[in-house]
């Protein structure tokens, strides 16, 4: 009988470090992974990102697969099963399969369909993982920025998404079977007790919580402690209803034939963003006579930025000069304010033309 397959799945909030810790994952372990990212928005930033990690190069890109709709949970059907059937059909040497889930997506549906008939004979459920951004929330929040974000939200008269946000970042929270708390350099040890016991009272007494720095955490927590991995099943049941259709977040994306060096960009941007509510960004910059470009990640108004090498097949601009940006927020009219704006700052009046 052939051997069922293990499956790891990491969620977290927009923003929490999951994509880091997938890095750190894919490079220090020794196994080989098939992937499925979820992301917001048309370009794939985040799955370019694994791609240079181990076991998945642009010479094996099979393992692989990227879901660019923003909330895998919703296209369950559609788009998850046949994702998993395809992994196991290209990559018979897999030892595991990782799933990263969007910021937006409920985790408990995606848990649910791991035992649909037409996989379950393949693979099973080993662990849920929870990533927490734990500089937001020493703010109370999933999220930086969160209160200005909702008044935003508040003054466009759609429905208020702070309960949704609250019961997406509790369910995230309670289905996992281990939290770890990112950007725990920037906490110290009485900031992280309290966030700890913040998550234990309100979401979980009976899970590991560790720190996460830079993504690195002792891996013996993912593959070779043996503790309950089965915390999602309390949470399972027919009345447990997927609907989250309150929560509309929008994207779009940007790209350009013009560029700012790793420090004006970071000035700018700062300008950029004073008076807008943006949740999201990320994306990349290209600058003549650099040999790699320079990585984007924004977290409402918190601005990471980084030089490392984009796959061969992305999008490059013209001679080698350009901007490349994904914009997520609750609402287009921010984005396009946002647009406009880089635009300005950047002095450009049309979009040029890019090359594909």
């Amino acid at each position: 009988m052939k051997k069922r397959i293990p499956v790891i799945v990491i969620s977290g909030f927009l923003g929490s470090g999951k994509t880091t810790f997938l890095r750190y994952l894919l490079r220090e372990s020794n196994k080989k992974f098939g992937l499925i990212i979820n992301e917001f928005g048309d370009v794939g930033i985040d799955g370019d990102l694994v791609k240079s990690c181990n076991g998945c190069d642009d010479s094996d890109e099979d393992c692989i697969i990227e879901l660019n709709n923003g909330c895998l949970c919703c296209t369950v059907q559609d788009d998850f099963i046949p994702s998993i059937k395809s992994l196991l059909k290209f990559n018979p040497e897999i030892e595991a399969i990782i799933i990263e889930t969007s910021g937006l997506a409920l985790p408990l549906p995606l848990l649910k369909a791991l035992n649909w008939p037409e996989i379950r004979s393949s693979i099973y459920l080993d662990l849920v993982i929870g990533i927490v951004n734990g500089e937001s929330m020493l703010k109370g929040s999933p999220i930086n920025d969160l209160n200005e974000i909702t008044n935003q939200y508040n003054k466009l008269n759609k429905i208020d998404h702070n309960a949704s946000i609250d019961e997406l970042f509790e369910e995230q929270l309670e289905v996992s079977d281990i939290v770890l708390i990112s950007r725990a350099d920037v906490l110290n040890e009485e900031e992280f007790k309290s966030i700890k016991n913040i998550i234990k009272e309100k979401f979980n007494s009976t899970v590991p919580i560790l720190k996460s720095l830079n993504g690195k955490i002792d891996l013996k927590y993912i593959f070779d402690i043996d503790f309950k991995k089965d915390n999602y099943k309390n949470f399972i049941s027919e009345e447990h209803d997927h609907n989250h259709n309150h929560v509309e977040l929008v994207s779009d994306s940007i790209k350009l034939n013009y560029f700012l060096d790793k420090k004006e960009f970071e000035k700018e941007i700062v300008n950029v963003l004073s008076d807008i509510n943006i949740l999201r960004i990320k994306g990349r910059i290209w600058i003549p006579n650099k040999s790699l470009p320079l990585q984007i990640q924004i977290v409402g108004k918190k601005i990471n930025t980084w030089y490392e090498e984009a796959p061969l097949n992305c999008w490059r601009p013209i001679d080698s000069a350009g901007l490349e940006l994904v914009i997520i927020s609750f609402d287009n009219e921010s984005i396009t304010k946002f647009i406009e704006k880089i635009k300005e700052k950047f002095k450009v009046l049309n979009v040029p033309k890019i090359s594909i």
